[in-house]
């Protein structure tokens, strides 16, 4: 096992236009992963569980060895058919590919997804990505998991082909949190209503943005409150307006915090959109162009316009201590 180990750990994240490596027999879940929710993590448990099952096979017969993995693509399909109607991002494609990783995907493939990529018909993909460079073993999927040309391959034809070509198939039922289907889709609406304390119970964390902090209007710091303006790539997708109870990681380590998101309508007018958090432990170094992350803990009230900058401040007190309870509580 030792060459094939090698392997797994060389090819732990392909990311876009590199050669694939020489692969070990997987065990692999297919989907795009995005944000990676308890849904998701449900199918790699299954998939940890299949190369467990390989791992114990393979001391009477080595040819079933097969390495837990995650197939996932990038960009997100809707991009290459339909700029416009792209669904805004739970993490970046480097996020996603960490968190497979976290829930036990030791190799992880991110495909290109182009064109030519998608006019592969069922039958290529099984044979030509699945059978000959994945050198798929065991194959897990969510129960409407569709591949191929126009979504043409299903989970019945799926079922048939590793018949053909000796993998297996299992199949993962929907995950239910309070009665409702735990998907990418539901957890962005989620997000982009203020809702993050649901979105965490769904995503099994606290929804997190990264980015690099960059330089604002520096009103916050004037009036005792700096804060960190966080640069947020494009495409990702940005909790509602309003004030949270949130943490930052900064160098490492986290600290408490009270984010705000919006245009900053307070006795001025308002501008960009943007996410600023102040730090609620004393911390106060300068970090422009370095690398935060946002964790929102819960959502505390809508933005608003304030009459002075007194009154302002007053909130700001207020927001400061409410942060600290939710985030104790937490």
């Amino acid at each position: 096992m030792g060459k094939a180990r090698e392997r797994a750990e060389e090819a732990a994240v392909l990311l876009p236009g590199r050669p694939a490596p020489d692969l070990p027999p997987l065990a692999v879940a297919l989907g795009v992963f995005d944000g990676v929710h308890r849904g998701h993590q449900a199918l790699l448990a299954a998939v940890a569980a299949k190369a467990a099952e390989a791992a114990e096979a393979a001391e009477a017969a080595p040819e079933e060895e097969a390495f837990p993995a995650a197939l996932t693509f990038h960009p997100h399909p809707a991009a290459v058919f339909s700029p416009s109607r792209t669904p805004p991002l739970l993490t970046t494609v480097e996020q996603r590919a960490a968190l497979l990783r976290a829930h036990g995907a030791e190799i992880v493939i991110v495909a290109r997804f182009d064109r030519v990529f998608a006019a592969l018909t069922a039958d290529a993909f099984v044979r030509d990505l699945l059978v000959e460079k994945l050198r798929a073993r065991r194959v897990v999927v969510g129960d409407d998991y569709h591949y191929g040309c126009n979504r043409t391959g299903t989970v019945p034809s799926l079922r048939a082909a590793g018949e053909r070509h000796g993998f297996t198939v299992t199949v993962i039922p929907p995950l239910l949190q309070g009665g409702v289907p735990v998907r990418s889709s539901v957890i962005r609406g989620m997000v982009e209503g203020g809702a993050v304390e649901e979105a965490a119970r769904f995503l099994g964390r606290p929804y997190t943005l990264s980015g690099i902090v960059a330089a604002g209007r520096q009103m916050g710091r004037t009036i005792g409150f700096p804060t960190a303006n966080l640069s947020i790539p494009e495409g990702l997708c940005v909790p509602g307006e309003g004030v949270y109870a949130g943490r930052v990681q900064v160098r490492g380590l986290w600290h408490r915090a009270a984010v705000s998101v919006g245009t900053n309508p307070t006795v001025v007018e308002a501008g960009a959109r943007t996410v600023e958090a102040y730090l609620l432990d004393g911390f106060d170094v300068d970090i422009y162009d370095e690398e935060i992350a946002v964790e929102f803990i819960a959502f505390l009230r809508a933005q608003e316009r304030f009459e002075s900058l007194d009154a302002l401040v007053e909130q700001m007190n207020r927001d400061v201590a409410e942060a600290q309870r939710r985030i104790s509580r937490s």
